[in-house]
């Protein structure tokens, strides 16, 4: 234990060279010795790293930056994802619905996951059959548990329709099955959420990205995808008067707003409300915690327009 503290100590001695300072070294120790400062200090320090001190082997913090603040934004990134979590599984759970009907109506409810029941070009069939292989890797997973309510009904019925099936597919598992469909199917579920298939496809990629990074642990409030939300059927950002840089919009593209638009996009009005709610309360929190211009760099990083609260009342 002694040697750990010794390492805590070297740890907080590097932070102050690089000019952050404390408002209580006692409570930041107990902090780094539970959290890490990796962690709390590794990401989420964009905010307040002062560029023009900064080299690309030494940063330098902005003057009187605090332990405390990064620890701030690190709690709330951590909520965040919990948060965003929750919200994505939620679309998850209407795509799976959507998708297992739609694909029910077209081929039925037994043996249906056919070669011929998918995007008929012969470059899918490899993928095709990586989508058979990983259902039936989730099938067996699923069978070891003897309380399985999949491998009951299976049991009763031998046979598992398309929504009892679906069940046991990840994310990526109804991303990679959404994309193989047929364009008939595909449609008939993008009509469910008033968008094209090629948007909806475009946004449960990203989404199955952010949804990992939360499962993961990852710092979220900054990302940049490699993506690019599609705007064949959003406006959003006309609406918010975002402007552009190079023909391309200076924020909602690919970053942590683009995903807020995507789920605005997505989820039913009411769910979309209470989680924006939750997130503005969550953003009211912080900004106790920071000074204006933090603050105001901090919706930068993440992507928000100073109007991003407008987007709740957009149709």
């Amino acid at each position: 234990m002694k040697k750990r503290y010794e390492v805590i100590e070297e740890q907080i001695e590097r932070l102050k060279q690089k000019g952050l300072k404390f408002k209580d070294e006692n409570k930041a120790r107990r902090i780094i010795l539970r959290e890490n400062h990796f962690y709390i200090t590794e990401g989420y320090e964009d905010v307040f790293i002062d560029l023009k001190e900064s080299t690309k082997r030494f940063e330098v913090y902005e003057e009187d930056t605090y332990f405390e603040e990064l620890y701030a934004i690190y709690k709330f990134d951590r909520d965040l994802k919990g948060l965003i979590f929750d919200y994505i599984n939620m679309v998850e759970n209407n795509v799976k619905s959507y998708v297992s009907y739609a694909f029910s109506d077209a081929y039925g409810n037994k043996d249906y996951i056919k070669r011929e029941n998918f995007r008929p070009e012969s470059r899918y069939d490899k993928e095709f059959e990586q989508l058979e292989s990983q259902i039936n890797s989730n099938l067996d997973r699923n069978f070891l548990n003897p309380k399985s309510d999949v491998k009951t009904y299976l049991d009763k019925n031998n046979f598992l329709p398309p929504w009892v099936l679906v069940k046991v597919f990840t994310f990526g598992n109804i991303v990679n099955f959404y994309f193989l469909m047929k364009i008939e199917e595909k449609q008939e579920v993008a009509q469910a959420f008033n968008i094209s298939p090629y948007s909806l496809e475009d946004y449960l990629k990203m989404l199955n990205i952010v949804r990992n990074i939360c499962a993961h642990g990852d710092i979220l409030f900054n990302i940049r995808l490699n993506y690019r939300i599609k705007l064949r059927d959003c406006e959003y950002h006309k609406q918010l008067g975002i402007k552009k840089i190079n023909s391309i919009y200076e924020c909602g593209m690919n970053d942590l707003f683009a995903i807020m638009i995507i789920l605005k996009k997505l989820l039913p009005i009411e769910e979309f409300d209470e989680m924006f709610i939750k997130i503005e309360r969550l953003l009211s929190n912080l900004k106790k915690e920071l000074d204006a211009l933090s603050y105001e760099n901090l919706l930068k990083v993440m992507g928000f327009p100073q109007n991003y609260d407008v987007l709740n009342s957009l149709n």
